[in-house]
């Protein structure tokens, strides 16, 4: 039986990045379903007085040592304030809705992390878009829709609400929960443990 890996990430946070790799270099979506679901870090902007910039102690003593350790290339932190991410967000359900949704993840995290590309704009999403296969002019009317909007704030409560979600990336497997980059032979552990169960006949 195949098992659902459900992952909130944001587009804003580099270990959302890795845990896409230690899921990658695991074969696991071969056999199980893995659903990306967004979660805004800073629904609010950033607060006031807080920092605007990502902080880069953080970058050089945690991101790049483990990003190194995983075989993922992170260089330097990405330069400017801390964007919403909102707009993303609502691409990301339109992408997934038409097929696209690992080409336009992709290519978010890259134009980020990569390009110094602003990805609270919502031109440069619908470039992004558009290198991933979708439909520019139909990808822009979405993700500039009152309801786009309004799925986003539903799925953002639900996160809250209904999940406990409050920090990315947060991986739920059936019963089985970590936040956090998961550790790849923990995570097939888990998997294996979860699937041998939902095979044994009650």
């Amino acid at each position: 039986m195949s098992l659902t890996i459900d992952v909130w990430f944001d587009y804003l946070c580099p270990f959302s990045v890795m845990t896409g790799k230690v899921i990658a270099d695991t074969g696991l979506a071969q056999d199980h379903a893995v659903r990306w679901r967004p979660y805004e870090l800073h629904p609010g902007g950033i607060p006031a007085g807080g920092k605007k910039d990502y902080p880069q102690g953080v970058w050089e003593n945690s991101v790049v040592p483990m990003a190194d350790r995983l075989g993922v290339p992170f260089t330097t932190a990405p330069s400017g304030p801390l964007p919403r991410t909102d707009l993303a967000m609502h691409g990301h359900t339109f992408a997934w809705r038409h097929g696209a949704g690992h080409a336009y993840d992709t290519a978010v995290f890259d134009a980020y992390f990569h390009h110094d590309q602003d990805i609270a704009d919502l031109d440069t999403l619908a470039a992004l878009a558009g290198e991933s296969g979708l439909d520019r002019s139909r990808f822009t009317s979405w993700t500039a829709s009152p309801e786009a909007a309004e799925h986003h704030r539903a799925t953002q409560e639900e996160a809250r609400a209904a999940h406990r979600i409050h920090t990315v990336p947060t991986l739920v497997i059936g019963s089985w929960r970590t936040e956090g980059v998961p550790d790849a032979a923990r995570l097939l552990r888990a998997v294996h443990t979860l699937h041998a169960r939902s095979r044994v006949p009650a």
